[in-house]
């Protein structure tokens, strides 16, 4: 990673966080609070998720995700504010986005960083709420998950690329596979951070992301389907 990759970087929390844990030597990871998988189910079981989140800072991880979706995924706005107060990490939003004010929202629920998918957003409104985000000081992690979305995404001249290894159209219920990260990572300028997401369930995993090239992972199942949550980020964080 060269000098302009930090210097774009740098003075974005979301950015900053991911490369402040590579600077101390972790394999950053961002950990996913998901009340519910369709593929898996429920994830959280009877845990809380502002417990959940202070044990995911204190494991090591870099940054959480909260998913607010209700009708598949089971999440909350409310559950996103409750993290975000408690948790000393940068808060990143994944939910399906269409309209600014859900930026605007996400904002001022503490949010550092919301998800932008390419393969449910037209061009002109990921424009919109790409800018939405920069007037804020928010970032936007652009998700994609195919070379076409990719270059898309690009037009944005985002600070984050999130490669998707399922198929969120389909709900992440493909098998997914780590390939398509390392398919896709080489062909993501180097200026920009890159995240590797899902299907990523064992350290062998983590490590081929990170093998082909992408700056951290974001992991959910893995994690919170461990018998020792902490023990698992900390197996996950160890280069």
């Amino acid at each position: 990673m060269g000098p302009i990759h930090r210097r774009l970087s740098k003075n974005r929390p979301f950015s900053a966080a991911i490369l402040g844990a590579q600077e101390s030597g972790r394999v950053p990871v961002i950990v996913d609070i998901k009340p519910v998988s369709p593929r898996d189910g429920n994830l959280l079981k009877h845990r809380n998720h502002v417990d959940l989140g202070r044990a995911i800072a204190s494991a090591g991880a870099c940054a959480v995700s909260v998913v607010t979706e209700s009708g598949h995924f089971g999440g909350s706005i409310d559950m996103l504010r409750e993290v975000a107060r408690s948790c000393e990490l940068p808060v990143l939003q994944k939910d399906f986005f269409s309209e600014t004010s859900q930026v605007v929202e996400s904002y001022h629920a503490g949010a550092g960083a919301f998800l932008l998918i390419m393969a449910t957003t037209s061009d002109a409104a990921a424009q919109k709420l790409y800018r939405q985000g920069r007037q804020l000081g928010m970032e936007a992690v652009v998700e994609i998950h195919t070379a076409g979305e990719l270059k898309r995404a690009l037009k944005l001249e985002p600070t984050i690329i999130g490669i998707n290894n399922r198929d969120i159209q389909r709900l992440e219920l493909d098998a997914g596979d780590v390939g398509i990260t390392e398919a896709l990572a080489p062909e993501v300028p180097d200026h920009i951070v890159t995240i590797s997401e899902s299907s990523l369930l064992t350290r062998d995993d983590v490590q081929r992301a990170i093998k082909a090239g992408v700056d951290a992972v974001l992991v959910g199942t893995a994690v919170l389907q461990a018998e020792d949550i902490e023990a698992r980020i900390k197996e996950f964080t160890t280069v």
